[in-house]
């Protein structure tokens, strides 16, 4: 769901819906039991969720979106969103994948400091504009359309690319 949402209980009502749906294959586990929400407010609400899979190569993904207040209207809209899935380079004491920019992804897609953008497998500092992706709205990825294709691409053994449907030009 991304773009405007009425509120937080409307999104909520989307998400669980959603999350009910998805398979976790038995390598994978949710990190803090699942996904957290930080809310604000009806209008503000963060939401973070951490999946790691053991089998080779232990990989994980995060999907992060912060939804916040249209001005003047009784909406939220999404105004960041990080989804990653790569390789477990370390981990903190909690067992959270540490992360950090360089370190090497599968994908990375996320809006921040700037328009919506790809970090590509082959170099996670480098930033790709819709401009330079075809068959992927990057600005309109939903978390769990990444989370599912993520899944499918360690299952079948195909770049994520393929699963999510772009290709880089």
């Amino acid at each position: 769901m991304p773009g405007q949402v009425g509120d937080y209980l409307a999104y909520r009502r989307w998400f669980d819906a959603a999350y009910a749906t998805i398979e976790l294959p038995p390598d994978c586990a949710e990190i803090d039991g699942g996904p957290t929400f930080s809310i604000s407010n009806q209008f503000t609400w963060t939401v973070e969720w951490y999946l790691v899979c053991a089998n080779a190569p232990e990989s994980y993904i995060r999907v992060a979106e912060h939804f916040a207040k249209v001005a003047r209207l009784l909406l939220s809209q999404r105004k960041t969103f990080a989804y990653h899935f790569g390789p477990v380079v370390g981990r903190d004491r909690d067992g959270t994948p540490l992360r950090e920019p360089a370190d090497p992804v599968f994908v990375r897609i996320d809006n921040s400091h700037q328009p919506a953008h790809l970090h590509p497998e082959r170099d996670a500092t480098e930033h790709l504009p819709q401009a330079n992706i075809k068959g992927l709205i990057l600005d309109d990825i939903d978390l769990f359309d990444f989370v599912r294709a993520c899944i499918r691409s360690r299952q079948a053994g195909r770049p994520v690319a393929e699963e999510l449907g772009y290709a880089i030009i």
